[in-house]
């Protein structure tokens, strides 16, 4: 029976991780271990300089652990909590808005399925594009059909992520599809704010977005989504791009430099 590590962003408190775990307890056994309290946008960060306090919880019916801890935190900690080699696949969300372009890099969701694909276990971040109807139970089946679909595949490629964007609709009829996409850009900047301090020894800041003109480029997650099918995004750990390195090659080359070449 295969083994299924379930974690989000939200804490396991959130609707989404519940509407998780209760689709894929059919699937094998269900392992929780998630965020005690919300942890949005807190990337790949983890927790180096205090204990991780973990307590017994249930979501679903099925018993796990909390974690005072960032959704990394989570991941490191079950795999070593579960570390006879059983856990087969990592299921991180279902995320309470989306996690499509840029965003991935500041995303939690993400960074707990990117933690588990660095330590050779496939994984899916699942996101629900909240709209009006906050359908985490369609989100959820949709989930585990991709799952299924793509399993043997995920199992042969240890360290693929597969980000999930599903479009926040009524009913199933209503999603147009999959669709295989690429990061989209950002359809927004961050703008900073001053805002008054109360203590007058220091300035205090906020970080707002501010959007722009959204542009969905051809087969873009944003692209998919705005077209209400599920986008389904492969993504891995390396972020090395190799085509840029051969032109960086080749230009060290065409000066007649070494490609180690180390300036003085």
């Amino acid at each position: 029976m295969k083994r299924i590590l379930i974690t989000n962003d939200d804490g396991f408190k959130s609707p989404g991780i519940e509407a998780l775990v209760r689709a894929f307890k059919g699937l094998g056994e269900v392992i929780l271990v998630a965020p005690q309290d919300e942890k949005s946008c807190s990337s790949h960060s983890i927790t180096s300089r205090h204990p991780l306090r973990v307590r017994e919880v249930e979501v679903g019916g099925v018993r796990g652990y909390a974690v005072e801890g960032t959704p990394a935190d989570t991941v490191i900690l079950a795999l070593r909590l579960f570390d006879d080699g059983l856990i087969d696949f990592v299921i991180s969300g279902i995320n309470r808005g989306p996690n499509l372009g840029f965003d991935v890099f500041y995303s939690g969701t993400v960074a707990a399925a990117m933690e588990a694909a660095m330590s050779g276990i496939p994984s899916l971040a699942v996101s629900l594009v909240v709209n009006n109807y906050f359908n985490y139970q369609l989100a959820a089946e949709v989930a585990v059909e991709v799952f299924e679909t793509f399993e043997d595949l995920l199992r042969r490629e240890k360290n693929a992520v597969l980000n999930l964007n599903i479009p926040d609709v009524p009913d199933k009829k209503d999603l147009q599809g999959w669709s295989i996409t690429t990061l989209g850009d950002r359809f927004y900047l961050t703008r900073v704010k001053e805002i008054e301090s109360q203590n007058p020894e220091m300035r205090e800041f906020v970080l707002e977005e501010e959007k722009r003109e959204a542009s969905f480029p051809e087969n873009s997650d944003f692209q998919a989504v705005w077209c209400s099918r599920v986008s389904i995004t492969p993504l891995r750990p390396n972020l090395t791009d190799f085509i840029l390195g051969e032109e960086l090659r080749e230009i060290l080359q065409n000066k007649g430099l070494s490609s180690l070449y180390h300036p003085g």
